[in-house]
Parts: C-alpha cells; sequence; structure tokens
C-alpha cells in the first residue's frame, strides 16, 4: 500500500492503521449520522430511533446521508452500543428527553441470572445485515463497525440509565465483587463476538466505546476494564481485525490503554497528540469548535497538524461525538482545513 499513488478514503485508513503513509490525513466524525443533519432529523421524524436501528435499509440510508454531503473517507454503521444489553433480554428503550434507559436493571442477583447469554449474537443479525448493505454501497469508503466497551456496558445494565457518574455501577464493583466480574467477563466475549461477526461482514476496521472508562481511576482501570479489553483484542488480533479504543476523558489512561492490544487509540481533546507518536491515533479535536465559526475550526485543525509534526499516522475525527446544534457547513469547513495539513 505504502507504493500507490491513488487513495480513496478506505484505503487511506488502512494505510494509517496498517502503518503505511496516505496521500493526506483521512477524515470522518464520530455520530456523523445523526442530529446535525436535516434529512436524518426527516427519517427520524416518523420513525423511532429503535426502529431505524433495526432496520438495516434505513441504516444504511442515514449513514450515506453524510457521505452526499461532505467529503469523508470513512463510514460508521449506524447502531448503537446498547443492542447488546436489549439483546441479553435487559430491555432498552429510548426517552425522548432521557435518553437509554435499561428496562430491568442488574440490582439483584435474580437479574444477573435472567440475562440470556446464549446465542446473543445471532440476535443482533440486522446489525450485519446492515454492515453488509452499507459495504456494497461505500466499497471506496471504509467501514467501521463497533461496540461499547465491556465497563460501559456494565454502567449502563447495573445503573439503567445514563447521566451522573454512574455511582450505583461503581458501588455495585466493590458491594458485588464476582458477580461484577463475572459479567464483565461474560460482556467481553459478546463484545468480541459482535465485533468479529461485523467485521466478517464487511467492516475493514471495528471501534470499541469506552465512553464511561475515564470515571476510573488507572488502577481501577487496569483491574476492571482491561482484562476485558484485553480478551477482545485477542480475539481481533486472531482474526486479523483492524481495532480502535475510544475512552473518553481517558487522558490519564493513555500509558495504559497503549498496551491493550489495539491498533490505534482514539482520543478527545485533552490528550496530548504528541505524547503517544508511536501509534495510530484518532480524533482529539475539540467537537465544540464546529460551533465556533471557520476561525476556531481552522485553528483546531492546525493544533492537531503542529502535534503531528508531518506525521500521518492519525485519522483526523472530533474528541467526542458531533453535537446536535453543528451547522454542516462547519463541517465543510473541517473537510476545507483538514486538506490543508501537509
Amino acid at each position: 500500500m505504502g507504493a500507490m499513488s491513488t487513495f480513496d478514503g478506505r484505503a487511506r485508513v488502512l494505510a494509517v492503521l496498517g502503518g503505511h503513509r496516505p496521500d493526506r490525513l483521512p477524515l470522518w466524525l464520530m455520530r456523523q449520522a445523526g442530529r446535525f443533519l436535516p434529512e436524518y432529523r426527516a427519517v427520524r421524524a416518523d420513525v423511532p430511533f429503535l426502529d431505524v436501528v433495526r432496520s438495516p435499509a434505513l441504516c444504511t440510508e442515514v449513514a450515506l446521508q453524510p457521505l452526499r454531503r461532505f467529503d469523508l473517507d470513512a463510514t460508521i454503521v449506524f447502531s448503537d452500543i446498547l443492542v447488546i444489553p436489549d439483546a441479553l433480554g435487559a430491555g432498552l428503550s429510548f426517552e425522548k428527553r432521557d435518553g437509554p434507559k435499561i428496562e430491568r436493571p442488574l440490582v439483584t442477583d435474580a437479574a444477573v441470572d435472567a440475562l440470556d447469554w446464549h446465542n446473543v449474537c445471532d440476535r443482533l443479525d440486522y446489525v450485519y445485515a446492515a454492515v453488509r448493505e452499507l459495504r456494497a454501497a461505500a466499497p471506496s469508503h471504509a467501514l467501521f463497525g463497533f461496540a461499547g466497551s465491556p465497563w460501559t456496558l456494565f454502567c449502563y445494565l447495573t445503573q439503567g440509565q445514563g447521566g451522573g457518574e454512574f455511582a450505583s455501577a461503581r458501588a455495585a464493583l466493590w458491594a458485588h465483587p464476582e458477580r461484577s466480574r463475572r459479567v464483565l467477563d461474560q460482556l467481553a466475549d459478546v463484545v468480541a463476538e459482535h465485533l468479529v461477526r461485523q467485521a466478517r461482514a464487511g467492516a475493514d476496521v471495528v471501534q470499541v466505546f469506552d465512553t464511561w472508562g475515564g470515571l476510573l481511576p488507572a488502577a481501577d482501570y487496569a483491574a476492571i476494564a482491561a482484562p476485558g479489553l484485553r480478551r477482545i483484542t485477542a480475539r481481533l488480533r486472531a482474526e486479523g481485525i483492524p481495532s480502535i479504543l475510544y475512552v473518553r476523558a481517558g487522558a490519564h489512561l493513555v500509558d495504559l490503554t497503549r498496551g491493550l492490544g489495539f491498533t490505534g487509540l482514539s482520543v478527545d481533546s485533552t490528550v496530548d497528540l504528541a505524547s503517544i507518536s508511536d501509534l495510530p491515533t484518532q480524533g482529539n479535536l475539540d467537537n465544540t469548535r464546529l460551533l465556533g465559526g471557520r476561525e476556531s475550526v481552522a485553528e483546531g485543525v492546525a493544533r492537531i497538524g503542529a502535534a503531528l509534526g508531518g506525521r500521518r499516522n492519525h485519522i483526523m475525527n472530533l474528541g467526542h461525538g458531533i453535537l446536535p446544534s453543528t451547522p454542516p457547513d462547519a463541517v465543510s469547513w473541517l473537510v476545507d482545513e483538514v486538506r490543508k495539513i501537509q
């Protein structure tokens, strides 16, 4: 790939993750198919979120929407990290104001015992069907599959919904250590299988979202979250699947996470990119810069370019998902500014 004179988006992303130098930095955005686009809101006007997620045709449509507007290098299957708890039988609903809700949280041994771990991923075939459709529809774009991390899924499963600092989920670790470890280990195996099936369906890369990993101090992360992630990367490496780990608010965990076996790390805006030049990175741009006008976008991109110092082992992205209030023009500005990086 290093000798290639021309690249498409798929080749750029795979070059970065394969240790090669692409012609320019690839770019995509977390949550690029979503509420900041009027065409997405039009789809959602009559269709509940989970109905979109469970429809491969609608998943493909909303994933293609940003590709029609912007010169992006990758797409990501339209899904949600909580499809795994749903498939386990914990129940999942989305409230307009309150976000996702687990209907049967793991507050008792009986609730844990009621989870159905048998053939979980068979109940997620709609995700793999969506990957296959998107692969066929966007052959020149890198295609990302994804899943939530075991720890982040444990947070939702235990507390029942998001918000705050997941105090009840963290308390469960100390109050019920054996039960918690059993759930975390089982989740790791399901997450690994879910990612492998997405890759077999056509995903080029898989990303693990540890959205709430930053809540844990480094020592607790090493003891609680890291073992499951190592189980996942062992499976992915055996299958030859490139992988990226994203830990929100995880600057204090970089030294630890870089050794967990992922191909690359996706980082938020608090991480110094110069400190992890030895492996592929992704992200780092503060998502609020897209709300501050073109100069704000240009300054943020230039700062990343300076930190990279000419390296191209980075996939341009935001440090967190694009905000619903982002004007679409800001993404066009971002594309223009990223193209200026030499």
